[in-house]
């Protein structure tokens, strides 16, 4: 905080109400911030468990597909051999050639189906491969947000610790004040976005960078009297230029 000797307390328990309300803005800003990051951090793990989920499903979905298949070869030639034994028993060219073509019909589809198994087989290599990808995956991502989570619940506590103790001093600086006064400072934060008072420097308001007139900017150089911007009726105090180096 700014320290001038001889400046009217008032404007000087003011500058300070003035930082420690910006620091409290600041703070809580950035605790809303920190749950944020949690849920974001929270929602890439679970896109990477759904990741794992769906490759999960897409595997036990191809092995069930072929166990279908293989259930349905299984089935076809029982009915081979079925027609097969019925063929010692026909009696007409007819009949004969009708389990005939019924034997070539589920023959046919048995190498339809096992064509289809060996893709599914193919395929089953590549969900495989993607499968073992996502639990890698979900395994780093896991470990990081763990750790991140971790460290983002460590700030907010810290955060929350800060923002107690900005408050506490903000409560005690309002208390040294006159309730014209407070009165008069809350009235320009809640037209100014919080800001109501502010540096003046090189002739001009540092809030609006308005220049002050000649006059008014030696007054605001005194830091006796709580004088306020003629642009922005912000209150003003003056802010001296550093000593010159050697």
């Amino acid at each position: 905080m700014l320290s001038v000797p001889t400046m009217n307390p008032d404007l000087k328990l003011l500058i300070e109400l003035q930082e420690l309300d910006s620091a409290i803005e600041g703070l809580s800003a950035e605790m809303q911030r920190l749950p944020r990051k949690i849920a974001e951090i929270e929602e890439q793990l679970a896109a990477h468990i759904r990741k794992r989920e769906a490759d999960q499903q897409a595997l036990a979905g191809n092995q069930q597909a072929r166990r279908k298949r293989e259930s349905e070869i299984a089935a076809l030639r029982e009915k081979i051999s079925r027609y097969r034994n019925q063929m010692l028993d026909v009696k007409t060219n007819e009949q004969y050639r009708a389990l005939l073509h019924e034997i070539e019909f589920h023959e046919t589809e048995i190498r339809k189906l096992e064509d289809e198994i060996l893709a599914e087989m193919v395929a089953s290599e590549s969900l495989e491969e993607s499968l073992r990808g996502s639990e890698q995956s979900l395994a780093e991502e896991r470990s990081r947000a763990h750790e991140e989570i971790t460290t983002a619940k460590k700030q907010q506590q810290e955060e929350e610790k800060k923002l107690s103790d900005v408050q506490a001093r903000r409560e005690a600086a309002q208390q040294r004040l006159t309730a014209d006064v407070y009165a008069r400072y809350q009235r320009i934060a809640a037209l100014r976005k919080g800001l109501a008072v502010a540096p003046a420097s090189d002739g001009a308001c540092q809030a609006c960078y308005v220049r002050l007139r000649p006059q008014a900017y030696n007054d605001v150089k005194t830091n006796q009297q709580i004088l306020v911007c003629e642009s922005c009726n912000r209150i003003l105090y003056y802010v001296p230029p550093p000593p010159p180096s050697a």
